[in-house]
Protein backbone atom coordinates (compact mmCIF):
# COMPACT_ATOMS: atom_id res chain seq x y z
CA UNK A 1 0.00 0.00 0.00
CA UNK A 2 1.65 3.51 -0.97
CA UNK A 3 2.46 6.20 1.52
CA UNK A 4 -0.35 8.46 2.38
CA UNK A 5 0.46 11.45 1.05
CA UNK A 6 1.94 14.69 3.02
CA UNK A 7 -0.52 17.16 3.60
CA UNK A 8 0.43 20.68 1.43
CA UNK A 9 0.80 23.62 3.35
CA UNK A 10 0.93 27.00 2.73
CA UNK A 11 1.63 29.45 5.56
CA UNK A 12 1.47 33.20 4.14
CA UNK A 13 2.50 36.31 6.44
CA UNK A 14 2.30 39.64 5.95
CA UNK A 15 5.34 40.40 7.47
CA UNK A 16 8.57 40.35 6.35
CA UNK A 17 10.47 36.73 7.78
CA UNK A 18 14.55 37.49 8.14
CA UNK A 19 17.20 38.44 10.17
CA UNK A 20 15.13 40.79 11.53
CA UNK A 21 11.15 40.08 12.66
CA UNK A 22 8.61 41.31 14.29
CA UNK A 23 5.61 39.19 16.17
CA UNK A 24 3.85 38.39 12.98
CA UNK A 25 6.74 37.21 10.85
CA UNK A 26 8.57 34.82 14.17
CA UNK A 27 4.82 33.57 14.34
CA UNK A 28 4.19 33.03 10.75
CA UNK A 29 7.86 30.83 10.68
CA UNK A 30 8.08 29.29 13.82
CA UNK A 31 4.61 27.56 12.96
CA UNK A 32 5.63 26.43 9.54
CA UNK A 33 8.93 25.19 11.16
CA UNK A 34 7.04 23.20 13.51
CA UNK A 35 4.07 21.72 10.29
CA UNK A 36 7.16 21.33 8.30
CA UNK A 37 8.13 18.03 10.62
CA UNK A 38 4.78 15.99 9.12
CA UNK A 39 3.39 18.56 5.97
CA UNK A 40 5.19 19.46 2.88
CA UNK A 41 5.00 23.02 4.02
CA UNK A 42 5.26 25.98 1.65
CA UNK A 43 6.29 29.49 3.61
CA UNK A 44 5.36 32.61 1.77
CA UNK A 45 5.73 36.92 2.04
CA UNK A 46 4.96 39.43 0.29
CA UNK A 47 8.69 40.41 0.88
CA UNK A 48 11.98 38.91 -0.13
CA UNK A 49 12.29 35.56 2.96
CA UNK A 50 15.49 35.37 4.00
CA UNK A 51 15.74 33.06 6.13
CA UNK A 52 16.03 29.01 5.61
CA UNK A 53 12.86 27.07 6.34
CA UNK A 54 14.30 23.44 7.92
CA UNK A 55 12.10 21.12 5.85
CA UNK A 56 10.25 23.69 3.97
CA UNK A 57 10.58 25.54 0.99
CA UNK A 58 10.14 29.87 1.34
CA UNK A 59 8.81 32.30 -1.59
CA UNK A 60 7.78 35.38 -2.40
CA UNK A 61 4.34 36.45 -3.88
CA UNK A 62 4.57 39.87 -5.85
CA UNK A 63 0.95 39.93 -6.96
CA UNK A 64 -2.08 37.94 -7.04
CA UNK A 65 -1.52 35.59 -9.86
CA UNK A 66 1.99 34.36 -7.73
CA UNK A 67 -0.46 33.99 -4.94
CA UNK A 68 -3.66 31.79 -6.51
CA UNK A 69 -0.44 29.83 -8.05
CA UNK A 70 0.75 28.83 -4.52
CA UNK A 71 -2.86 28.57 -3.12
CA UNK A 72 -3.59 25.86 -6.08
CA UNK A 73 -1.00 23.57 -5.10
CA UNK A 74 -2.24 23.86 -1.38
CA UNK A 75 -4.62 21.24 1.07
CA UNK A 76 -4.14 23.92 3.93
CA UNK A 77 -3.93 27.70 3.78
CA UNK A 78 -2.45 29.51 6.92
CA UNK A 79 -3.02 32.74 6.81
CA UNK A 80 -2.43 35.56 9.17
CA UNK A 81 -6.11 37.21 9.58
CA UNK A 82 -5.21 40.63 7.52
CA UNK A 83 -4.22 38.88 5.11
CA UNK A 84 -7.44 36.58 4.69
CA UNK A 85 -8.95 40.12 4.90
CA UNK A 86 -7.22 41.37 1.51
CA UNK A 87 -7.44 38.31 -0.28
CA UNK A 88 -10.79 36.80 0.53
CA UNK A 89 -10.86 34.65 -2.65
CA UNK A 90 -8.93 32.39 -1.05
CA UNK A 91 -11.80 30.93 1.21
CA UNK A 92 -12.79 29.70 -2.61
CA UNK A 93 -10.42 28.99 -3.88
CA UNK A 94 -9.38 25.57 -6.18
CA UNK A 95 -6.08 23.63 -4.28
CA UNK A 96 -5.00 20.37 -4.97
CA UNK A 97 -6.58 18.07 -6.90
CA UNK A 98 -9.28 20.86 -7.73
CA UNK A 99 -10.86 20.33 -4.16
CA UNK A 100 -11.27 23.83 -1.90
CA UNK A 101 -8.32 24.11 0.42
CA UNK A 102 -8.55 24.48 4.11
CA UNK A 103 -8.28 27.54 5.65
CA UNK A 104 -6.95 28.34 9.32
CA UNK A 105 -7.09 31.99 9.95
CA UNK A 106 -4.68 32.80 12.78
CA UNK A 107 -6.27 35.60 14.52
CA UNK A 108 -3.72 36.26 17.91
CA UNK A 109 -3.84 40.31 16.69
CA UNK A 110 -7.17 42.15 18.04
CA UNK A 111 -6.08 44.77 15.80
CA UNK A 112 -9.24 46.94 16.52
CA UNK A 113 -8.49 47.53 19.85
CA UNK A 114 -5.19 48.43 19.10
CA UNK A 115 -6.12 51.11 16.39
CA UNK A 116 -8.59 52.39 19.00
CA UNK A 117 -5.76 52.78 21.62
CA UNK A 118 -3.69 54.69 18.92
CA UNK A 119 -6.61 57.19 18.39
CA UNK A 120 -7.20 57.39 22.11
CA UNK A 121 -3.06 58.41 22.46
CA UNK A 122 -2.96 60.68 19.22
CA UNK A 123 -6.43 62.12 18.77
CA UNK A 124 -6.72 60.71 15.37
CA UNK A 125 -9.94 60.64 13.36
CA UNK A 126 -10.75 56.68 13.42
CA UNK A 127 -14.39 57.74 11.64
CA UNK A 128 -12.38 55.49 8.50
CA UNK A 129 -10.00 53.60 9.89
CA UNK A 130 -12.35 51.95 13.15
CA UNK A 131 -14.77 49.87 10.62
CA UNK A 132 -11.75 48.87 8.31
CA UNK A 133 -10.03 47.71 11.65
CA UNK A 134 -12.97 46.02 12.38
CA UNK A 135 -13.21 44.46 8.88
CA UNK A 136 -9.92 43.37 9.10
CA UNK A 137 -10.90 41.18 12.53
CA UNK A 138 -14.30 39.95 11.30
CA UNK A 139 -14.01 39.20 7.84
CA UNK A 140 -11.96 36.35 7.92
CA UNK A 141 -13.74 34.71 10.66
CA UNK A 142 -16.65 34.26 7.54
CA UNK A 143 -13.48 32.06 5.48
CA UNK A 144 -12.12 30.23 8.08
CA UNK A 145 -12.63 26.53 8.52
CA UNK A 146 -10.22 26.20 11.74
CA UNK A 147 -9.37 30.15 13.46
CA UNK A 148 -6.19 30.40 15.90
CA UNK A 149 -6.07 32.60 18.82
CA UNK A 150 -3.49 33.40 21.90
CA UNK A 151 -5.17 33.12 24.96
CA UNK A 152 -8.91 31.76 26.08
CA UNK A 153 -10.07 35.59 26.46
CA UNK A 154 -9.19 35.88 23.18
CA UNK A 155 -11.02 32.70 21.68
CA UNK A 156 -14.46 33.77 24.05
CA UNK A 157 -13.97 36.86 21.98
CA UNK A 158 -13.90 34.91 18.19
CA UNK A 159 -16.49 32.78 19.14
CA UNK A 160 -18.97 35.88 19.97
CA UNK A 161 -17.79 37.57 16.70
CA UNK A 162 -17.93 34.19 15.35
CA UNK A 163 -21.83 33.80 16.53
CA UNK A 164 -22.80 37.38 15.32
CA UNK A 165 -21.62 36.20 11.92
CA UNK A 166 -23.56 32.97 11.48
CA UNK A 167 -20.86 30.67 11.90
CA UNK A 168 -22.35 29.18 15.07
CA UNK A 169 -25.15 27.66 13.49
CA UNK A 170 -26.96 23.90 13.88
CA UNK A 171 -24.17 22.60 11.53
CA UNK A 172 -20.74 23.80 12.95
CA UNK A 173 -22.37 23.14 16.95
CA UNK A 174 -23.92 19.57 15.96
CA UNK A 175 -20.43 18.79 14.77
CA UNK A 176 -18.44 20.25 18.23
CA UNK A 177 -20.80 21.79 20.98
CA UNK A 178 -17.41 23.24 22.28
CA UNK A 179 -16.35 24.37 19.16
CA UNK A 180 -12.57 23.79 20.12
CA UNK A 181 -12.54 21.78 16.59
CA UNK A 182 -13.31 25.15 15.09
CA UNK A 183 -11.19 27.74 17.29
CA UNK A 184 -7.85 26.49 18.70
CA UNK A 185 -6.18 28.72 21.60
CA UNK A 186 -2.48 28.55 19.93
CA UNK A 187 -0.07 31.11 21.94
CA UNK A 188 3.10 32.06 21.04
CA UNK A 189 5.85 29.85 21.99
CA UNK A 190 9.03 28.98 22.44
CA UNK A 191 12.46 27.63 20.98
CA UNK A 192 13.26 23.94 22.65
CA UNK A 193 16.82 25.17 23.24
CA UNK A 194 18.56 26.61 26.04
CA UNK A 195 19.23 30.58 25.41
CA UNK A 196 22.82 31.12 24.09
CA UNK A 197 24.16 34.70 23.72
CA UNK A 198 27.67 33.27 22.24
CA UNK A 199 29.82 34.99 24.43
CA UNK A 200 28.09 38.92 23.45
CA UNK A 201 26.97 41.31 26.09
CA UNK A 202 25.16 44.04 24.80
CA UNK A 203 24.11 45.84 27.61
CA UNK A 204 27.59 46.07 30.11
CA UNK A 205 30.91 46.20 29.77
CA UNK A 206 32.98 47.50 26.46
CA UNK A 207 30.04 46.57 24.37
CA UNK A 208 27.07 48.34 25.92
CA UNK A 209 26.11 51.61 27.88
CA UNK A 210 26.20 50.07 31.38
CA UNK A 211 28.12 48.76 34.23
CA UNK A 212 28.36 45.29 35.55
CA UNK A 213 26.73 46.88 39.14
CA UNK A 214 24.00 48.18 36.81
CA UNK A 215 20.54 47.12 37.61
CA UNK A 216 19.28 46.47 34.29
CA UNK A 217 15.55 46.80 32.66
CA UNK A 218 15.16 45.86 29.26
CA UNK A 219 11.95 47.20 27.65
CA UNK A 220 12.37 44.11 24.83
CA UNK A 221 9.21 44.91 22.31
CA UNK A 222 8.04 47.68 20.53
CA UNK A 223 7.06 51.02 21.49
CA UNK A 224 3.71 51.51 19.85
CA UNK A 225 0.96 53.64 21.27
CA UNK A 226 -0.65 51.23 23.12
CA UNK A 227 1.94 50.84 25.43
CA UNK A 228 3.04 52.77 28.31
CA UNK A 229 7.10 53.28 27.84
CA UNK A 230 6.57 57.04 29.81
CA UNK A 231 5.66 55.47 32.90
CA UNK A 232 9.06 53.23 33.08
CA UNK A 233 10.97 56.33 32.51
CA UNK A 234 8.91 58.19 34.91
CA UNK A 235 9.98 55.51 37.54
CA UNK A 236 13.11 55.58 36.52
CA UNK A 237 13.52 59.29 37.67
CA UNK A 238 11.66 58.61 40.79
CA UNK A 239 14.46 55.92 41.95
CA UNK A 240 17.24 58.08 43.78
CA UNK A 241 20.11 54.96 42.92
CA UNK A 242 22.23 55.73 39.99
CA UNK A 243 22.35 52.30 39.86
CA UNK A 244 18.74 51.52 38.64
CA UNK A 245 19.04 52.06 34.34
CA UNK A 246 16.81 51.25 31.37
CA UNK A 247 17.07 50.21 27.69
CA UNK A 248 14.09 50.47 25.32
CA UNK A 249 14.40 48.51 21.96
CA UNK A 250 12.87 51.57 19.77
CA UNK A 251 14.72 50.80 16.14
CA UNK A 252 12.21 50.85 12.94
CA UNK A 253 10.06 48.10 12.48
CA UNK A 254 11.42 45.48 9.71
CA UNK A 255 8.74 45.58 8.41
CA UNK A 256 8.80 48.27 5.61
CA UNK A 257 4.60 49.33 5.19
CA UNK A 258 4.94 49.91 9.24
CA UNK A 259 5.22 53.26 9.94
CA UNK A 260 7.46 55.12 12.63
CA UNK A 261 5.86 54.94 16.17
CA UNK A 262 4.93 58.53 17.65
CA UNK A 263 5.42 56.77 20.90
CA UNK A 264 9.11 56.22 20.33
CA UNK A 265 9.71 59.94 20.00
CA UNK A 266 7.25 60.83 23.16
CA UNK A 267 9.25 58.14 25.22
CA UNK A 268 13.25 59.90 23.92
CA UNK A 269 11.22 63.68 24.84
CA UNK A 270 10.21 62.24 28.37
CA UNK A 271 13.84 60.72 29.42
CA UNK A 272 15.38 64.04 28.00
CA UNK A 273 13.33 66.02 29.78
CA UNK A 274 13.58 63.87 33.11
CA UNK A 275 17.73 64.27 32.41
CA UNK A 276 17.79 60.46 31.98
CA UNK A 277 19.64 60.55 28.65
CA UNK A 278 23.22 61.70 27.51
CA UNK A 279 26.49 62.47 29.51
CA UNK A 280 28.92 59.47 30.21
CA UNK A 281 26.51 57.82 32.87
CA UNK A 282 23.18 57.45 31.21
CA UNK A 283 20.00 55.96 33.29
CA UNK A 284 17.97 55.15 30.42
CA UNK A 285 19.50 54.57 26.73
CA UNK A 286 17.50 53.67 23.58
CA UNK A 287 18.21 51.36 21.08
CA UNK A 288 18.00 52.84 17.93
CA UNK A 289 17.97 49.21 15.75
CA UNK A 290 16.31 46.55 15.91
CA UNK A 291 17.99 42.92 17.32
CA UNK A 292 18.38 40.24 14.88
CA UNK A 293 15.80 37.69 15.63
CA UNK A 294 18.62 34.87 16.72
CA UNK A 295 20.40 37.68 18.47
CA UNK A 296 18.29 38.37 20.90
CA UNK A 297 19.00 35.92 23.50
CA UNK A 298 22.09 37.90 24.60
CA UNK A 299 20.06 41.03 25.28
CA UNK A 300 17.75 39.15 27.42
CA UNK A 301 20.92 37.53 29.18
CA UNK A 302 22.56 40.66 29.48
CA UNK A 303 19.66 42.30 31.25
CA UNK A 304 17.78 41.96 35.24
CA UNK A 305 14.42 42.44 34.50
CA UNK A 306 11.67 42.72 31.56
CA UNK A 307 9.65 45.44 31.24
CA UNK A 308 6.26 45.44 29.59
CA UNK A 309 3.35 48.45 30.40
CA UNK A 310 0.21 49.46 28.91
CA UNK A 311 -2.79 51.60 29.48
CA UNK A 312 -6.14 50.60 31.14
CA UNK A 313 -8.32 49.66 28.05
CA UNK A 314 -9.64 46.80 25.35
CA UNK A 315 -6.39 46.28 24.28
CA UNK A 316 -4.79 45.02 26.49
CA UNK A 317 -7.66 43.07 27.85
CA UNK A 318 -7.89 40.64 24.68
CA UNK A 319 -3.69 41.21 23.72
CA UNK A 320 -0.81 38.81 24.24
CA UNK A 321 2.70 40.08 25.03
CA UNK A 322 4.22 38.13 22.72
CA UNK A 323 8.01 39.50 24.07
CA UNK A 324 7.08 38.78 27.72
CA UNK A 325 7.55 34.63 26.60
CA UNK A 326 11.62 35.45 25.74
CA UNK A 327 11.59 36.20 29.37
CA UNK A 328 10.39 33.11 29.88
CA UNK A 329 12.98 31.77 28.15
CA UNK A 330 15.68 33.30 29.45
CA UNK A 331 14.10 33.19 32.82
CA UNK A 332 14.29 37.37 32.89
CA UNK A 333 12.05 38.05 35.58
CA UNK A 334 8.71 40.11 34.86
CA UNK A 335 7.56 43.69 35.73
CA UNK A 336 4.10 44.27 33.98
CA UNK A 337 0.90 45.77 34.23
CA UNK A 338 -1.89 44.22 34.79
CA UNK A 339 -5.24 43.78 32.66
CA UNK A 340 -3.75 41.22 29.67
CA UNK A 341 -3.60 37.59 30.41
CA UNK A 342 0.10 37.17 30.77
CA UNK A 343 0.14 39.69 34.01
CA UNK A 344 -2.29 36.56 35.35
CA UNK A 345 0.36 33.90 34.57
CA UNK A 346 2.91 36.36 36.37
CA UNK A 347 1.06 37.03 39.18
CA UNK A 348 -0.39 33.42 39.39
CA UNK A 349 2.77 32.01 39.04
CA UNK A 350 5.26 34.30 40.96
CA UNK A 351 7.03 35.62 38.02
CA UNK A 352 8.08 38.41 38.86
CA UNK A 353 5.72 42.18 40.14
CA UNK A 354 2.44 43.19 38.41
CA UNK A 355 1.41 46.62 38.56
CA UNK A 356 -1.18 48.65 38.47
CA UNK A 357 -1.26 50.36 34.57
CA UNK A 358 0.19 54.08 34.50
CA UNK A 359 1.03 54.11 38.19
CA UNK A 360 4.79 55.37 38.02
CA UNK A 361 5.09 54.78 41.77
CA UNK A 362 4.31 51.18 41.42
CA UNK A 363 6.74 50.22 39.08
CA UNK A 364 9.21 52.10 40.86
CA UNK A 365 8.62 50.02 44.31
CA UNK A 366 8.36 46.81 41.81
CA UNK A 367 12.39 47.42 40.49
CA UNK A 368 12.96 47.66 44.56
CA UNK A 369 11.28 44.35 45.24
CA UNK A 370 12.64 42.69 42.54
CA UNK A 371 16.35 43.82 43.30
CA UNK A 372 16.13 42.23 46.74
CA UNK A 373 18.27 38.77 46.32
CA UNK A 374 15.52 36.56 47.66
CA UNK A 375 12.37 37.65 45.80
CA UNK A 376 14.97 38.14 42.25
CA UNK A 377 15.72 33.91 42.64
CA UNK A 378 12.38 33.06 43.75
CA UNK A 379 10.83 34.70 40.42
CA UNK A 380 13.66 33.18 38.30
CA UNK A 381 12.84 29.41 39.47
CA UNK A 382 9.37 29.80 38.88
CA UNK A 383 10.10 30.64 35.37
CA UNK A 384 12.32 28.13 35.01
CA UNK A 385 9.82 26.04 35.83
CA UNK A 386 6.72 27.47 33.00
CA UNK A 387 9.43 27.95 30.30
CA UNK A 388 8.43 24.78 28.63
CA UNK A 389 4.44 24.50 28.44
CA UNK A 390 5.53 27.10 25.75
CA UNK A 391 7.80 25.41 23.82
CA UNK A 392 6.38 25.89 19.82
CA UNK A 393 6.20 22.05 19.45
CA UNK A 394 3.60 22.08 22.23
CA UNK A 395 1.51 25.10 21.56
CA UNK A 396 1.09 24.15 18.34
CA UNK A 397 -0.57 21.07 18.60
CA UNK A 398 -3.94 22.11 17.68
CA UNK A 399 -2.77 23.36 14.40
CA UNK A 400 -0.43 20.19 13.61
CA UNK A 401 -3.61 17.91 14.47
CA UNK A 402 -5.79 19.79 12.07
CA UNK A 403 -2.96 19.63 8.97
CA UNK A 404 -3.05 15.65 9.70
CA UNK A 405 -6.58 15.24 8.77
CA UNK A 406 -7.31 18.84 7.41
CA UNK A 407 -11.48 19.13 6.70
CA UNK A 408 -13.98 22.42 5.18
CA UNK A 409 -16.22 23.39 8.47
CA UNK A 410 -19.51 21.40 7.81
CA UNK A 411 -21.12 25.20 6.80
CA UNK A 412 -18.46 25.60 4.26
CA UNK A 413 -18.90 22.38 2.20
CA UNK A 414 -20.46 22.02 -0.98
CA UNK A 415 -23.58 21.10 0.71
CA UNK A 416 -26.81 22.85 0.10
CA UNK A 417 -29.04 22.11 2.77
CA UNK A 418 -31.57 24.54 3.60
CA UNK A 419 -29.58 24.81 7.08
CA UNK A 420 -26.77 25.60 5.97
CA UNK A 421 -28.43 27.79 3.51
CA UNK A 422 -29.62 29.46 6.56
CA UNK A 423 -26.53 30.38 8.35
CA UNK A 424 -25.57 31.72 5.44
CA UNK A 425 -28.07 33.36 4.70
CA UNK A 426 -27.53 35.22 8.68
CA UNK A 427 -24.21 35.77 7.91
CA UNK A 428 -25.17 37.75 4.99
CA UNK A 429 -27.38 40.06 7.11
CA UNK A 430 -24.39 40.22 9.85
CA UNK A 431 -21.99 40.89 6.88
CA UNK A 432 -24.32 43.44 5.56
CA UNK A 433 -24.82 45.42 8.59
CA UNK A 434 -21.28 45.65 9.34
CA UNK A 435 -20.64 46.94 5.41
CA UNK A 436 -23.16 49.91 6.47
CA UNK A 437 -21.79 50.60 9.23
CA UNK A 438 -18.61 51.12 7.43
CA UNK A 439 -20.16 53.22 4.44
CA UNK A 440 -22.22 55.51 7.09
CA UNK A 441 -19.20 56.25 9.04
CA UNK A 442 -17.21 57.18 6.22
CA UNK A 443 -19.50 59.52 5.00
CA UNK A 444 -20.00 60.95 8.33
CA UNK A 445 -16.58 61.40 8.03
CA UNK A 446 -15.00 64.63 9.78
CA UNK A 447 -18.73 66.05 10.69
CA UNK A 448 -19.55 62.95 13.21
CA UNK A 449 -15.84 63.40 14.86
CA UNK A 450 -16.33 67.10 15.54
CA UNK A 451 -19.95 66.07 16.93
CA UNK A 452 -18.10 63.32 19.33
CA UNK A 453 -15.72 66.31 20.30
CA UNK A 454 -18.34 68.93 21.23
CA UNK A 455 -20.00 66.26 23.59
CA UNK A 456 -16.73 65.28 24.96
CA UNK A 457 -16.22 69.50 25.67
CA UNK A 458 -20.19 69.55 27.12
CA UNK A 459 -20.00 66.51 29.02
CA UNK A 460 -16.45 68.56 30.53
Amino acid sequence: MPAARPTQVLVLTPDTVGPEMAGPGIRSYELARVLAAESAVTLASPYPVGRELPGGVTTTFADRGELRTLVARADVVVAMASLLHEHRWIGHATGVNGQRPAVVADAYDPVLFEVLARSAAGGFDTTVEGPEALARMTSPLELADLVLCASTRQRHLLIGMMAGLGRVNPLTYASDPTFERFVAVVPFGLPTQAPDAYGRRPLRGPEGPFDDGDFVLLWGGGLYEWLDPLTLIDAIGQIDDPTVKAYLLAGRHPTPAVGDSTMAARARRRAEELGLTGGPNPRVVFGDHWVPYDERAAWLLDADVSVSLHRPGLEATFAFRTRLLDALWTRLPVICADGDSLAELVHRQGLGVVVTPSDASAVAEAIVTLREPRCYAAARLALGSIAPFYAWDRVAEPLVEFCRHPALAPDRTRSTSAVEAGAKSQARRAGRVLSRWSRAAARRGRAAYDEYRTRQREQK
